[in-house]
């Protein structure tokens, strides 16, 4: 149950940078232009301790920018972020908060697919994480976030 809770956090983290491309300032160049709208986040590969495969998730990008407008309000995560790499083609972005230090590396294969690779390590050790995202087209009226 944990790990599926920690690739929830990080495919709607992920899943904010497209549908946020045009006003966050953090955000990769790779994103600019990318379809807003449901996107599959399929687990390819995972330091996963329980050895069970994660399931497929979908992300309606629509509804992010509502809750990262409202997260961003809150109190400051003490996290520093910062873009190491930055191309139409991929991102690398290095983040160091008090508890876990991470790096995303992200590549887009073209317009509907990129591949998001999650290495962090922390209190509870040395994580990785493969996610390949494809995008399905529009949301649907009353989707929710994630399902």
């Amino acid at each position: 149950m944990k790990n599926i809770m920690q690739f929830a956090v990080a495919s709607l983290m992920l899943a904010v940078l497209p549908a946020a491309a045009a006003d966050a300032p953090l955000a990769p160049r790779m994103f600019k232009g990318m379809q807003k709208g449901q996107w599959k986040a399929d687990i390819e590969s995972s330091a996963s301790k329980s050895g069970k495969p994660i399931p497929s998730m979908v992300i309606c990008t629509d509804n992010l920018m509502q809750h990262a407008n409202s997260d961003a309000k809150g109190a400051p995560s003490g996290c520093k972020r910062t873009l190491l790499r930055d191309t139409e083609k991929e991102a690398i972005i290095e983040s160091q908060c008090p508890d876990r230090a991470s790096t995303v590396t992200m590549k887009k294969q073209d317009a509907k697919n990129f591949e998001v690779s999650i290495d962090s390590t922390g209190k509870r050790g040395h994580q990785t994480m493969k996610i390949h995202y494809t995008y399905l087209g529009a949301c649907t009226a009353g989707q929710g976030t994630a399902r």
